[in-house]
C-alpha cells in the first residue's frame, strides 16, 4: 500500500471542517497565551509586582510556656497575644498574656535578607500595656472570670480589640479597646467593645427564596430559577435543567436524594446571581444539610460546592467566586483546596496598592485559626492557601504566623 493511503494521509488533506477550526483555534490559543504572558513579563519589569512565598522562620520566645493566640501591628511595632497555664502563681498580669516586639532586617554574610523579632519593653508604647485604666481593667478580668483567655487580636476601624472569652461559649466576651490615631499611638478607652467586634457578612449577596409563584406543573414539574436555569427533587433525585420543559425529567445534572416521595413545594430552594453565576442552595425534604450547586451560564454547567454555605465573596470584575477552601471562575475552573474549613467565617479582605493581588482572611474564632487565600486578578488564579494563627501588615509585608513557628512571608 502506498504511504499516501488511509494510513499515511496527511491530516489537513482528509480531516473535516470541524478538525481543521479546532486545530487553527487550539494554535490560535497557544499563541494568544504566548503574548499575554510576554506582555505580564513586560508590565512586571516595568510597574514591578509581589510574590508571595516564604523568606525566613523565627521564634519569639516568651517567659512561660504558652499557646500563641494573635498577632497585630500597632505603633510600629508587633503585639504578640497568647495563653498561658500559670499554676500556683496567685494572679495573672499583663505580661502573662501580651508581649511586645520590633520587626527587624538585617542582612546574612552571603547577602541574603534575615528577619527577626527583637523583645521591646512595653514602656515603648505607655498607652498601650501600662495604661492604668487598661491594667485595672485587665485585673479584673482575671480576677472574676477564672477561665478567661484572650481569643483574638483585632484593627476595626482605627481601634484596637483585644478579645477575651469569658464562658463556656465563644459568644461569652469581654472586648477592651484602644483607640488607635493617625500617628499609629494607641490609648486605651474602656472595657465595653463587644459592639465593636463585628465580623462582615458571610456573603456579599443576598439568598432569593423560591414560592409557589416559580413552580412549573407538568408531568416533570420543576422550579424556575429567573428563568435560566430549572431544579426539582421529585422522583427521588436532585434534577437541573436548562430547558423550561416539563415533559421530560432528565436534565444536565442530578443526584439522588433521601427521601425519594415528595412533592415540588417540599423542598425549600434559594438562590442568587453573582454576574454570569447562579448558585443554588437546597435542602430536599427530611435533609438536615443544604447543598449548595453553582450553575454556569458562559459554560452550561453545573457544580456541586458545599464550601459556599459557609461563606462566600465575590472575587474582582466578576472573575467569580471565593469561598473557604476553593473558588469557581467565570470561565467555569474550579479548584478546592485539601485543608481544614470548619467553622471559617469571612474577616476581611486586603487589597494590594496596584490592585493585582487580593487577599481573602477566613477566621475560627473558637481556636484561632484562619485561612488566607490570595488571589491574584491578572493570573486569575489563587495561590496555595496558607493556614495560620494570625497575620500582621507592616511596611508591604505580610507575617503570618503558625503555632510553632512564625513564618514571615512577602
Amino acid at each position: 500500500m502506498d504511504a499516501a493511503g488511509p494510513e499515511g494521509a496527511r491530516p489537513g488533506l482528509d480531516d473535516g471542517s470541524y478538525e481543521v477550526l479546532r486545530r487553527r483555534l487550539a494554535a490560535q490559543a497557544v499563541e494568544l497565551s504566548r503574548r499575554a504572558a510576554a506582555l505580564n513579563a513586560r508590565r512586571l519589569e516595568v510597574f514591578g509586582g509581589t510574590e508571595l512565598r516564604l523568606l525566613s522562620t523565627e521564634r519569639i520566645r516568651t517567659e512561660h510556656n504558652c499557646v500563641p493566640r494573635d498577632i497585630v501591628s500597632v505603633g510600629g511595632l508587633m503585639l504578640f497575644g497568647y495563653n498561658v497555664f500559670i499554676g500556683l502563681k496567685p494572679e495573672t498580669t499583663v505580661d502573662d498574656v501580651f508581649s511586645l516586639h520590633r520587626f527587624a532586617r538585617q542582612g546574612d554574610a552571603d547577602g541574603t535578607e534575615v528577619f527577626r523579632f527583637d523583645e521591646a519593653g512595653p514602656d515603648e508604647l505607655p498607652g498601650l500595656l501600662r495604661h492604668p485604666q487598661f491594667v485595672r481593667d485587665f485585673g479584673e478580668l482575671y480576677r472574676y472570670y477564672r477561665q478567661a483567655r484572650l481569643l483574638q487580636l483585632r484593627r476595626v476601624d482605627g481601634r484596637l480589640l483585644a478579645v477575651f472569652q469569658i464562658g463556656p461559649r465563644t459568644e461569652d466576651i469581654r472586648v477592651l479597646r484602644w483607640q488607635v490615631g493617625v500617628d499609629s499611638v494607641p490609648e486605651y478607652l474602656d472595657s465595653r467593645g463587644e459592639r465593636d467586634h463585628v465580623f462582615p457578612p458571610t456573603h456579599d449577596f443576598e439568598w432569593i427564596e423560591t414560592t409557589r409563584e416559580n413552580h412549573v406543573l407538568g408531568r416533570h414539574p420543576h422550579i424556575s430559577i429567573d428563568g435560566e436555569v430549572f431544579v426539582e427533587t421529585v422522583g427521588g433525585t436532585l434534577t437541573v435543567k436548562v430547558e423550561n420543559n416539563t415533559e421530560v425529567g432528565e436534565g444536565i445534572y442530578s443526584e439522588p436524594v433521601d427521601e425519594p416521595l415528595q412533592s415540588l413545594a417540599d423542598a425549600d430552594v434559594h438562590w442568587a446571581r453573582v454576574g454570569p453565576l447562579i448558585l443554588l442552595r437546597l435542602r430536599p425534604y427530611k435533609e438536615t444539610q443544604w447543598r449548595h450547586l453553582v450553575f454556569n451560564t458562559l459554560t452550561r454547567a453545573v457544580v456541586r460546592l458545599d464550601g459556599i454555605g459557609i461563606a462566600c465573596q465575590r472575587l474582582p470584575e466578576d472573575h467569580g467566586i471565593i469561598f473557604p477552601g476553593g473558588y469557581h471562575l467565570a470561565t467555569g475552573v474550579t479548584r478546592t483546596f485539601d485543608t481544614e474549613v470548619t467553622d471559617l467565617e469571612f474577616e476581611r479582605v486586603v487589597r494590594s496598592p496596584n490592585g493585582e493581588d487580593v487577599l481573602y482572611v477566613f477566621h475560627a474564632r473558637a481556636d484561632g485559626r484562619s485561612l488566607l487565600l490570595p488571589y491574584n486578578a491578572i493570573r486569575k488564579e489563587v495561590a496555595a492557601p496558607i493556614p495560620c494563627h494570625g497575620i500582621l501588615g507592616s511596611d508591604g509585608d505580610c507575617v503570618v504566623t503558625h503555632r510553632y513557628p512564625p513564618l514571615f512571608v512577602t
